[in-house]
């Protein structure tokens, strides 16, 4: 089992990892030609694929790695405040849902992008129509995992309130965060609020985690007289 602060330590690498798409997106990919009005346009997004597929390939695989990490630490999470309880079990297969959606929707990216980058730069008539269609997949899956992940900030976030495992303050602000990511699948335009709040939550938690001395309790006891 994870220790109390490595488990900590853990979400905050999954919140700078996330939060690393951000500095990605504002400043490395407009120093490569690429800005917000081009989301989504092969002729723009294709040939930068092809002639930098580094730019394109890194941050997919640090959001793999990312979320594997994640995936440890929710369970991790669930092993060490309550795999007794409903509320937080529900919860944990929420998260690992993100995890490995997020995972999923990187993977094929990763993967299938670059051969219809080289397609296009070919000069196959096809290939930014498939782009489209590839990247209307990803979204769905992104925004799936999504909604999946706003339910587990939200379980996680009452669970705490409930018990007191953390502090309320991070409760609270994990149920807000929560109802916005999960959001995310209705309100696609939700997903640049998403950016700035899940990281800097995760980061916050990973912090709560590693220095709740009652994080050590693997027993589930609802103190009901406090809730």
């Amino acid at each position: 089992m994870l220790g109390q602060r490595a488990l900590g330590t853990a979400f905050a690498v999954v919140g700078l990892g996330i939060g690393a798409l951000v500095p990605i997106f504002l400043v490395a990919y407009p120093a490569a030609g690429l800005g917000q009005a081009d989301a989504g346009n092969p002729a723009a997004i294709l040939p930068v694929i092809a002639a930098k597929p580094a730019l394109f390939a890194g941050p997919g695989i640090l959001e793999i790695i990312t979320h594997a990490v994640g995936a440890i630490a929710i369970l991790g999470l669930w092993a060490r405040f309550a795999s007794g309880s409903f509320l937080m079990t529900a919860a944990t297969l929420g998260g690992l849902a993100w995890m490995m959606l997020d995972i999923a929707d990187n993977a094929i990216s990763f993967h299938v992008a670059p051969l219809i980058a080289a397609s296009y730069g070919a000069g196959d008539s096809t290939a930014a129509a498939a782009f489209v269609q590839l990247q209307s997949v990803v979204d769905a899956v992104r925004f799936a995992g999504h909604f999946a992940g706003g339910l587990w900030m939200i379980g996680v976030s009452v669970f705490a309130v409930q018990t007191r495992r953390l502090s309320r303050v991070i409760g609270w602000l994990g149920v807000i965060v929560g109802i916005i990511f999960a959001g995310n699948l209705f309100l696609p335009a939700l997903l640049n609020i998403s950016f700035m709040t899940v990281p800097a939550w995760l980061v916050i938690l990973g912090i709560g985690v590693a220095r709740n001395d009652k994080a050590s309790e693997t027993t589930f006891v609802p103190e009901l007289g406090r809730a």
